[in-house]
């Protein structure tokens, strides 16, 4: 009988991510999705048939990246302004965004993206003072690597026209403002972009995903950004697939059109509401339960109250919405856990409920400063943790963000990859975006600087893969490669379970191709 493919793939090395079948030497794909992973034999008779064929001479193939937190539209327009991430010194940013100013006269706004002041000799943010050097004219803003903090000139502070008396707005002595702002809502309204703006966003953000191996990110998103994706999708132009997580102020919305996490289409879905309890080490802001080194009183700020998140809690459960919560510090995770906590014991039926929260598979993002009790109690709950492994490489290190912030006993803890595991934890990994690269974070995950929260290779690519599509509720389709499967699959350059390959190495292996059901969206090979 003659068996039809779309596509052919032999003489590979196939690492499946499937325990039943964890290695393969062919697979063959019709209709996006694997209806064979096998060995030669197996796909024998469908390569006459079949209307393309790849022998990929042995190379190894991996399931596509699911990057389970990032902000892929917000990446694709940053690649359109200044880019501040290597920048070492407050004069650096300052001649990059005068030269991107010169060579964009009609930009409205003059925007950097990625500015990091820990890597750098003075360690200080920039503020007004700094950015005023760029213009006087037209608004400057400067966002640090990490999102919750933007510096921006005199100008641009007139503009966003932040209320002057929020807990995070820096002031000096005089108490007048210095350009700084902090976790404050909505400080990115004036200047996100139009719908077009928007759309190339999507375009390129997708692109890059692609060419890293990402086959499905989880966007983290503004108001409004969803129906600009489904516009790019309507014209075949996404590169990845996108699970959207949709701000907690659209959360009343989604309950009144009965819109239930996991709606949506093959390319585009919707995730959870996202809420943030705290913001970032960098910023200074995430809740901790001990004061950052060098501050007898900072403990972070706490974005929002328990009382308050029990409710969102409530009506989320109540209405099928995953919720995607960040938390950083140690008192934000614990808030969170103490919350979702009462509102199990709470109800008439405690295992019922317990049941539906686990079902639902509601997240903490980030979790750096998770303790090991606290981790338990995550489990007990059934919470995943969406966690970074590249903050390690960014900021864990010796001298780094995290040693400038904390004693070294809480540094050592922090990232516990290991411990979660061993813990029975369900651990999802994602980028965050600083950098989007999976294999960078896989090489932070596997070298992290205290080996007794180390992870394997293969665990860390799981947490990349299986992991983060259960954190999403796509793991029957996504992030492994069997029979009935999406065939969304990576080349890579290098054999990445390689026991010889020192784990340092990692981070060089090559995306050589990246195909998202069946289709190839990103390649530098010649076949």
């Amino acid at each position: 009988m003659k068996v039809e493919a779309d596509l052919v793939v032999v003489n590979a090395n196939i690492i499946t991510m499937d325990p039943e079948k964890p290695r393969a030497t062919a697979l063959a794909v019709k209709s996006y999705k694997i209806i064979v992973v096998g060995n030669e034999d197996s796909v024998q008779d469908m390569i006459t048939h079949s209307r393309r064929v790849m022998d990929l001479g042995g190379k190894t193939i991996i399931p596509g990246f699911v990057d389970a937190h990032t902000h892929l539209t917000s990446t694709g327009i940053r690649s359109k302004q200044a880019d501040l991430t290597s920048t070492k010194s407050a004069t650096e940013v300052i001649e990059k965004l005068k030269k991107y100013a010169s060579k964009n006269p009609d930009r409205e706004w003059i925007i950097g993206w990625g500015y990091d002041e820990s890597n750098w000799e003075t360690k200080k943010y920039l503020t007004a003072k700094n950015l005023d050097t760029v213009s006087k004219e037209k608004p400057v803003v400067a966002v640090r690597i990490d999102g919750h903090l933007i510096s921006v000139n005199t100008v641009g502070l007139d503009m966003t026209g932040v209320d002057l008396s929020h807990e995070g707005v820096e002031k000096d002595k005089n108490g007048n403002p210095i350009g700084v702002l902090k976790d404050i809502d909505n400080m990115y309204d004036r200047f996100r972009g139009t719908p077009k703006e928007l759309q190339d966003g999507v375009i390129a953000g997708t692109k890059i995903a692609a060419s890293l191996g990402i086959t499905t990110a989880v966007d983290n998103v503004a108001i409004g950004t969803l129906r600009q994706i489904r516009e790019v999708e309507s014209r075949d132009q996404l590169y990845a697939r996108m699970i959207v997580n949709i701000p907690l102020e659209q959360l009343n919305h989604l309950l009144k059109l009965g819109i239930t996490s996991g709606m949506g289409t093959p390319l585009t879905r919707i995730g959870g509401v996202k809420i943030f309890t705290d913001g970032s080490i960098g910023a200074g802001t995430a809740a901790v339960s001990k004061p950052y080194k060098g501050s007898k009183d900072n403990l972070g700020m706490l974005l929002i109250e328990k009382k308050e998140f029990l409710k969102i809690i409530k009506k989320a459960v109540a209405g099928g919405i995953q919720t995607v919560t960040h938390a950083i510090g140690d008192r934000a995770i614990d808030m969170i856990l103490s919350a979702f906590e009462d509102y199990v014991n709470s109800s008439n039926d405690i295992d019922e409920e317990k049941a539906l929260v686990r079902k639902q598979r509601h997240r903490i993002e980030h979790a750096e400063m998770i303790s090991e009790e606290q981790i338990r109690r995550a489990v007990a709950l059934g919470l995943i943790l969406s966690m970074q492994p590249n903050f390690v490489a960014n900021w864990q290190l010796e001298g780094g963000l995290y040693d400038q912030s904390f004693e070294k006993e809480r540094v050592d803890t922090m990232n516990a990859f290991r411990t979660a595991l061993d813990n029975g934890a369900r651990i999802a990994f994602g980028s965050d975006g600083m950098p989007l690269g999976p294999l960078y974070g896989i090489h932070a995950a596997t070298t992290h600087p205290n080996p007794k929260v180390r992870l394997t290779v293969e665990e860390a690519l799981r947490c990349y893969t299986r992991e983060s599509a259960y954190a999403s509720y796509i793991d029957r389709t996504i992030g492994i490669l069997k029979e009935g499967a999406r065939a969304d699959f990576v080349v890579l350059s290098a054999d990445i379970l390689d026991k010889s390959m020192p784990p340092q190495k990692i981070k060089d292996i090559k995306i050589e191709m990246t195909v998202m059901g069946g289709e190839t969206v990103h390649s530098s090979m010649s076949l």
